[in-house]
């Protein structure tokens, strides 16, 4: 099976120029946890998930609190402490970063041609959970993991098993 059979081939993109604040409301609003970046010629330039939002949010939203030791420990403790006000701080920090200031810019792509098997092996070995599917240097799609297993359904049906 082609990776072109099962890929999603209504792309939702982000461009580099938008902020952090831009790229969550298009994420959820579509009800996606990434999507390629393009630049202003429709190049793929990288890829913004939820996990870099997360993590930009992250090394802003820790403090160290000094836990004092109970009267049987001789030492003090140090814990992170996180909440919900302090990330909401730490997103409103962020929310007009450009994308491109913490998206990924080492995209793994595959062509449309591609085997299943290679994006899914790809996928699993990088840990990456979606790829831009490219054709003559093109974004013509894209394959997340998701779509693997709804195709893996299909073939499933079609098999009749």
């Amino acid at each position: 099976m082609k990776i072109e059979d099962i890929m999603t081939r209504k792309v939702i993109t982000l461009n580099s120029s938008q902020t952090v604040a831009e790229a969550v409301d298009k994420l959820a609003e579509n009800g996606i946890s990434g999507a390629p970046v393009v630049d202003d010629d429709g190049q793929v330039v990288g890829i913004l998930t939820e996990s870099d939002i997360l993590d930009a949010i992250k090394t802003r939203s820790k403090r160290v609190e000094m836990v004092y030791p109970s009267l049987s420990s001789l030492s003090v403790a140090f814990v992170k402490k996180d909440d919900l006000k302090e990330t909401l701080e730490a997103f409103a920090e962020i929310a007009e970063t450009p994308i491109s200031d913490i998206m990924q810019n080492d995209v793994i792509y595959a062509d449309k041609n591609t085997d299943l098997t290679a994006v899914v092996e790809k996928m699993n070995s990088t840990g990456i959970n979606r790829v831009p599917i490219m054709d003559s240097g093109k974004l013509v799609g894209i394959v997340s993991r998701a779509d693997i297993i709804k195709g893996l359904a299909k073939v499933k049906i079609v098999n009749g098993d």
